[in-house]
């Protein structure tokens, strides 16, 4: 199934999500009110053809709403372990045929479902007090493109996870996926198409692939290989 996605879509989904996210740093909003997070997603999603979208960290479903209405003909599962949390979004997101939820720890839920599809688009963003899932995630994923949120991409005004003074970056990515894998970070000097509003905290992202190749992140400025300079469009 192709995707065909326009930024004008993007733009007009984006700002219509209702921002219902609770005890957030950045007061919630799909991507956290990161449009340039929004656009290369959704980039990644449609170039590279996923046939599901898999989020882990649902919270109140402020990204899974975007997603859903940018993606109708896709199926989207996400999960949490917070049941407050995923009541908000059962109701808001009852409207939306193409989401399941799922209560269940995020290693369990990717282990037992990312096998059922060809190449999946995964967004990890799961934060569960004493215990980070992320390097478990990373572990249980064979293909797809990937997506890693609150990602430490060296650079002033994104902020990034650290638990027990371990960093969310690429040396921890590259232990668990491998160190020949190639991780590319937003970059923040691409000239999106769409100003970003959010100025109370935004979070770096590393991006990786399995299975395919990595022309796609190479021929779009929004993308960098860690270690590489940052470029300017």
């Amino acid at each position: 199934m192709t995707h065909i996605v326009k930024t004008e879509e993007i733009y007009f989904n984006f700002y219509k999500v209702p921002r219902l996210s609770l005890k957030m740093s950045d007061e919630g909003g799909a991507f956290g009110l990161d449009i340039h997070h929004a656009l290369e997603a959704c980039y990644l999603i449609d170039l590279y053809n996923c046939d599901v979208i898999i989020e882990t960290g649902t919270h109140t479903g402020d990204t899974t709403e975007f997603l859903a209405k940018m993606f109708p003909s896709l199926k989207i599962l996400t999960c949490d372990i917070e049941t407050a949390y995923l009541n908000i979004a059962c109701k808001r997101l009852e409207p939306y045929k193409n989401i399941e939820m799922y209560l269940e720890s995020s290693e369990k839920f990717l282990k037992k479902y990312l096998k059922k599809f060809t190449f999946p688009f995964i967004f990890l963003d799961a934060h569960w007090n004493n215990y980070w899932p992320l390097s478990d995630e990373l572990c249980i994923i064979k293909k797809g493109v990937v997506c890693i949120d609150d990602y430490d991409i060296n650079y002033e005004g994104f902020d990034f996870d650290e638990y027990k003074n371990i960093k969310c970056n690429e040396k921890l990515v590259k232990e668990a996926v491998g160190k020949d894998t190639c991780i590319f970070s937003n970059n923040p000097h691409a000239e999106y198409a769409f100003p970003c509003m959010q100025k109370k905290r935004r979070s770096g992202r590393g991006y990786f692939q399995l299975g395919k190749n990595n022309n796609h992140f190479l021929k779009n400025n929004m993308f960098k290989i860690e270690g590489s300079h940052y470029a300017k469009k």
